[in-house]
């Protein structure tokens, strides 16, 4: 059973509505601490001619169709993070939409940590078709008190599409968002950060494939080829 149900605004910000299901999945898998998985789809999608890349099939099985799978392995409630809801009317999650009116990434990630049930949410984006269920969990694994955000590091920087954010950023998220301050390194000095080395993370992904993203038509083509490589 799905229902609409208004999401709460803040100052500044616009109403949010979400879809929601009435129920919590159980956890398959165990975590240092109960975690949401949150997957964002808000991007303008500018450089694929505006499709939808959620929607993109790989192996004939949309992008969001192999979040879903991975993540209902590892969460026991799962978020979708959109400005389209009605475009996921099948999609069994909890769908909500930003709460400020600004396009940015910084926007989605508040707005999905907002609406997690648990004190911590794992967020990945719509648009990495090839993540590993193994490497989220090695992220949970770190979860621990002293820290608010767990983000890998990586030669080429920081994956904040690929890391656990506690609640208690949020407050640092609505400071830089009324302020169209959007960087999301910016939370960086007001949060407590633990990175996760690169040599951990290859540990369960060796070529670190669950950060590969499709942003062109020619990441489209190198994903397929990527799918064929390994069936």
């Amino acid at each position: 059973m799905f229902r609409f149900e208004r999401a709460g605004g803040f100052r500044g910000g616009k109403a949010s509505f979400r879809l929601c299901n009435n129920h919590l999945r159980r956890n398959h898998l165990l975590m240092a601490a109960p975690c949401t998985g949150v997957i964002l789809a808000g991007g303008q999608n500018k450089r694929f001619g505006r499709q939808n890349k959620a929607f993109i099939r790989i192996g004939g099985k949309r992008i969001v169709d192999r979040l879903l799978e991975v993540y209902t392995r590892l969460f026991d409630q799962i978020v979708l993070v959109t400005n389209d809801p009605a475009a996921y009317m099948e999609v069994d999650a909890l769908i909500v939409t930003d709460h400020y009116s600004v396009r940015s990434s910084l926007n989605g990630l508040h707005a999905g940590l907002f609406a997690a049930a648990h004190e911590y949410a794992f967020f990945a984006a719509c648009d990495t078709p090839f993540i590993n269920g193994a490497l989220i969990q090695r992220v949970l694994d770190n979860i621990g008190r002293k820290a608010d955000l767990i983000i890998p590091s990586t030669s080429a920087g920081y994956e904040p599409m690929f890391a656990v954010y506690k609640k208690t950023c949020l407050p640092a998220m609505v400071w830089q968002l009324e302020r169209d301050r959007l960087k999301i390194q910016g939370l960086f000095r007001k949060v407590r950060v633990k990175t996760i080395a690169e040599a951990d993370l290859r540990e369960v992904d060796p070529e670190l494939i669950s950060f590969f993203n499709v942003n062109t038509p020619d990441d489209l083509a190198r994903a397929e080829a990527l799918h064929q490589e390994n069936r």
